[in-house]
């Protein structure tokens, strides 16, 4: 072999070498039977919580700036959202229990049953208030049947249900559960990311902050 021939061939081997290097495996896929245990223990943990805080900031794919910071308080079915910031509304209020609304922006007080009709009509934008309350925990929402995929820890990896596709792209750990962090939703028309800041208040019973 002569020495030009040597040194294509050393060459050849080098690239293959690096592109075998940088290449990532695809990730295996998660057996959902044997994640089934875990997650039936972490979902009896989120079903015990009656009360929470959580702080974020949520903001649409797509729109540049449209970003907003959430405040959320929850004590059993009493809710309390708090959207503040751009997001096409600059400040917006749902307080109440799923079939009894009260949402305040900078046009006033309206009192509704479907909140999420409302800020559709109003903002051209919706979130589904009843859903998210058990979505931002990790769980499906009660009623409909959802399609739910499992991590290798048995935590909810991703949901569809009620026409929303949820992913779970990162959690945290609050002592002693492992609750969302980082959250995709889409619902064919619209998609957000919601990023958890800070979760606080914690408990088995709806009474206490």
């Amino acid at each position: 072999m002569s020495h030009r021939a040597l040194r294509v061939l050393l060459g050849a081997s080098a690239l293959c070498l690096a592109a075998c290097a940088t290449t990532t495996a695809p990730p295996a896929a998660i057996d959902q039977q044997q994640a089934g245990p875990l997650w039936q223990n972490h979902q009896a943990s989120l079903l015990a919580i009656a009360r929470f805080n959580l702080q974020g900031r949520i903001a649409e794919h797509g729109l540049s700036g449209n970003r907003a910071d959430l405040q959320w308080t929850q004590r059993a079915a009493h809710f309390e959202v708090r959207v503040s910031g751009p997001l096409g509304v600059g400040a917006l209020l749902l307080s109440g229990e799923p079939n009894a609304v009260s949402i305040r922006t900078k046009d006033g007080v309206l009192q509704t049953a479907d909140p999420s009709a409302f800020m559709r009509q109003q903002l051209g934008w919706s979130l589904p208030v009843p859903q998210l309350r058990y979505w931002v925990l990790g769980l499906p929402a009660p009623g409909s049947t959802p399609s739910l995929i499992l991590d290798a820890h048995g935590r909810a990896a991703a949901l569809k249900q009620d026409g929303w596709s949820v992913e779970y792209t990162e959690y945290q750990t609050v002592d002693p559960l492992e609750l969302p962090r980082k959250i995709e939703l889409a619902d064919g028309t619209h998609s957000f990311r919601l990023v958890i800041d800070q979760w606080s208040g914690i408990g088995a019973s709806a009474a206490g902050a």
